[in-house]
Formats: C-alpha cells, structure tokens, sequence
C-alpha cells in the first residue's frame, strides 16, 4: 500500500514540476489562474523564471525523495535523511494548506478572484492531501 501512495505522490509531484518547466520555457497556458491577485485583478507578486526553475526542482527533489522513501529507487542519503525529508514535505504542504491569511490557502481572506476560486477548489486541498500522505508514510516507514 505504501508503495502505491507513494507512486501517486511523486506522479502528482512530476506532473507539477513539468508544468512549472513548461512556464519556465515560456509557456502560458494556465499561467493566469495559479499567482494570487488582489480584487482589482493586479498579481501579487510576479515569479520570474529562476524562482519557478526552483520551485521545478524542489518538486522533482519531493518525488525522488517519496520514491526513496518507500524503496523504489536507492537514494543517496541514509534513510534517516529521506524520513526527516518526508516530514519536511509534510510540513512544507501543511503551511501551503494554512496559507497566508489573505490570498493563499485555507483561511484566505480574498475569495471573488479566479485563483481564489481555484486555490479553494483544487490547490489547497491538493496541499492538504500531500501534507497528509507525506505525513503518514514519514510516520510508516
């Protein structure tokens, strides 16, 4: 079972990652409805291509670090390592899930935009998810 939940992850984990490459590349698509924006429809802050690079390979680094966890690949570290990485992981999804308290997350202030709608719907309970997954298979293995 552990081996299974650790496959969905690190799919979910690639498939984010590609998509923030693609972005890195150039690409649009989706672009506009994944950064915060106040209600008079203006970002709150506009990533560059070196922060979403970033945000690229850390998502890389969880999926590796999910596979490592549960023995599919051999990593480099000692599995104490891959175990305080997962709860790292977790931690890191779990502030996502709680948000800022005004554009981001759970207990968002702002809720008439596009990404608002989409952070309610999709990307914090996608955040919630992994914190959970990642917290129970750190608590697991």
């Amino acid at each position: 079972m552990e081996h299974l939940l650790s496959i969905v992850i690190a799919t979910i984990f690639i498939l984010l990652a590609l998509l923030h490459l693609f972005w890195v590349f150039g690409g649009q698509w989706g672009i506009n409805a994944t950064i915060p924006t106040a209600l008079n429809g203006r970002r709150v802050f506009n990533p560059g291509w070196p922060g979403t690079l970033l945000v690229a390979i850390g998502l890389l680094s969880f999926a590796l670090t999910n596979l490592c966890a549960v023995g599919i690949l051999k990593g480099p570290f000692d599995n104490k390592y891959t175990d305080y990485g997962m709860y790292m992981i977790s931690g890191i999804f779990f502030v996502r899930f709680v948000g800022d308290m005004k554009y981001v997350g759970v207990f968002k202030k702002y809720r008439k935009t596009v990404f608002a709608s989409r952070d309610t719907y999709i990307y914090t309970p996608l955040s919630l998810f992994l914190s959970i997954s990642n917290g129970i298979l750190a608590v697991l293995l």
